[in-house]
C-alpha cells in the first residue's frame, strides 16, 4: 500500500519511471547494507519501483545476508551481472565518461553517492576540468544542482537512492521516514536469523563483548588504544574476544599486542558474535552496520567520517565521536598507504585523552545496560 502522506506523484512509469529490472551494488561490505537500507525504505513507502523479475547484485561474500534482509528478492553475485536486463540502477564508487553517457542516453542510473562528501573530505584530489564536468552533467540529469559546499551530511543510503526517489516525486525526508520504518522490518530478519544461528551452533562460546576493530582504511582501532580501553573497563581476557574476517592479516598485530583475537569464517559467524554477545565494540567499518541492526548494545568509535554519514538514524548505537580538523577523511585504503593523508600511520582522535575516557565510560554504560536486561 502507497503511504498515504506521499504526494500524489507516486506516478505511473514512464520512460524516466521505468521499473528498475537489476540493482547493482559495487560497494564495500558496509555500504551494501546502507544500501539495502535504502532499498527496503522505498519499498516501505510503496514505491513500485522494482519490476516483479528484478534482481539485486552484490559482492560475493555478501549475498547471502542480502537474501536473509530481502527474502522475497532473487539476490546474484556481481560476477553474475555482466549481462544484467535494463533498467539498472547501479550504486558505483566512482563517475566516469561511461557512466555519465549511460545516465543520459539509456533509462538507467549509475549512482556515485559519496563523490560530494569525497570532494569537501580532507586530502582529496581537487577534480580535473573534464571530471568536475561529468559531475555537473550527473547532477543535471538527476536534478541535483547545488552549492557543494552547503551540502548537509546525511546517510549515505539517502545519497544512495535520491535520484530514483525525485524521479517518483519523493524528497530526502520522504526517504527518512522510510528508512525508519525499514530499519524495524530488517533488524527484524536479521535478529531472527541470529537465533535460528545460535540454536544450531550451541556449542559456540561468544563473550561478553564482542570487539571488531579492523577497517581497510585508517578508522581502524589501534590495538594499544583498544587494549588501554578494555582495562580501563575492566574487561578481563576472558570477557571479549577481537573479530577479524578470514583475510585480515592485521590480526597478527593485535594478536602480538596480547589481545584475544579470532577470525570469523564468513558473514553468518560474525552474525553470530554480534547478534549473541551482550555488548559489541567496532570501528567505523563492516561490523558496525551490522552492529546496528543486530546488536543488544552497540558502541562505535567514530573517528575518520562523521557520525550522521554512517550511522542509520534509526539504530540504537551509542556514538564516541570527537571531530578533528582532518575529518572527514578522504578514504585511503591500508593496502597501498602507510600514512593517512594527515600524514599519520593510525587516526589522531585516538590519541586524545578526552575521546579515550569517553569510550571508557560509553563501554562501562552500555554493559551495565545490558546486564540489566
Amino acid at each position: 500500500m502507497t503511504d498515504p502522506q506521499l504526494p500524489a506523484v507516486i506516478r505511473k512509469p514512464s520512460r524516466q519511471r521505468a521499473r528498475i529490472r537489476s540493482v547493482r551494488i559495487h560497494a564495500g561490505q558496509g555500504d551494501i547494507l546502507m544500501a539495502i537500507h535504502g532499498l527496503q525504505a522505498l519499498r516501505e513507502l510503496g514505491v513500485p519501483f522494482l519490476a516483479p523479475d528484478a534482481c539485486v547484485y552484490t559482492r560475493t561474500d555478501t549475498a547471502s545476508l542480502i537474501q536473509i534482509l530481502l527474502p522475497d528478492l532473487e539476490i546474484r553475485s556481481l560476477p553474475d551481472s555482466k549481462h544484467a536486463p535494463h533498467p539498472r540502477y547501479v550504486i558505483v564508487e566512482r563517475t566516469s565518461v561511461s557512466t555519465t553517457l549511460r545516465n543520459w542516453l539509456y533509462p538507467d542510473y549509475y549512482v556515485n553517492f559519496p563523490e560530494r562528501r569525497l570532494v569537501r573530505s580532507f586530502g582529496y584530489p581537487e577534480p580535473g576540468l573534464g571530471h568536475r564536468a561529468l559531475m555537473w552533467l550527473t547532477d543535471l540529469r538527476y536534478g541535483t544542482l547545488a552549492n557543494r559546499d552547503r551540502e548537509t551530511p546525511c546517510y549515505y543510503a539517502i545519497k544512495m537512492w535520491a535520484p530514483l526517489a525525485g524521479r517518483w516525486g519523493l524528497s530526502d525526508t520522504d526517504i527518512v521516514r522510510g528508512l525508519y520504518r525499514a530499519y524495524r522490518v530488517l533488524r527484524e530478519r536479521l535478529f531472527d536469523h541470529g537465533q535460528r544461528l545460535a540454536a544450531a551452533r550451541p556449542d559456540t562460546t561468544i563473550p561478553e563483548v564482542a570487539v571488531f576493530p579492523a577497517g581497510r582504511g585508517f578508522q581502524f582501532i589501534p590495538p594499544a588504544f583498544l587494549g588501554r580501553m578494555l582495562v580501563a573497563a575492566g574487561l578481563s581476557d576472558d570477557r571479549y574476544t577481537c573479530y577479524f574476517g578470514p583475510k585480515d592479516p592485521t590480526i597478527e598485530v593485535y594478536r602480538r599486542a596480547g589481545l584475544r583475537c579470532e577470525v570469523c569464517a564468513d558473514t553468518d559467524s560474525a552474525l553470530l558474535a554480534v547478534s549473541q554477545a551482550r555488548v559489541t565494540v567496532t570501528s567505523d567499518s563492516f561490523g558496525s552496520h551490522l552492529a546496528q541492526l543486530a546488536a543488544r548494545e552497540h558502541l562505535a568509535l567514530m573517528s575518520h567520517d562523521l557520525p550522521p554519514h554512517t550511522i542509520h538514524p534509526a539504530a540504537p548505537s551509542r556514538i564516541v565521536f570527537e571531530p578533528q580538523d582532518c575529518c572527514p577523511c578522504y578514504y585511503t585504503i591500508r593496502d597501498t598507504a602507510t600514512h593517512c593523508r594527515a600524514g599519520r600511520s593510525e587516526c589522531g582522535v585516538f590519541a586524545h585523552e578526552r575521546y579515550f575516557q569517553s569510550a571508557v565510560s560509553t563501554l562501562t554504560a552500555c554493559r551495565a545496560a545490558a546486564s540489566g536486561r
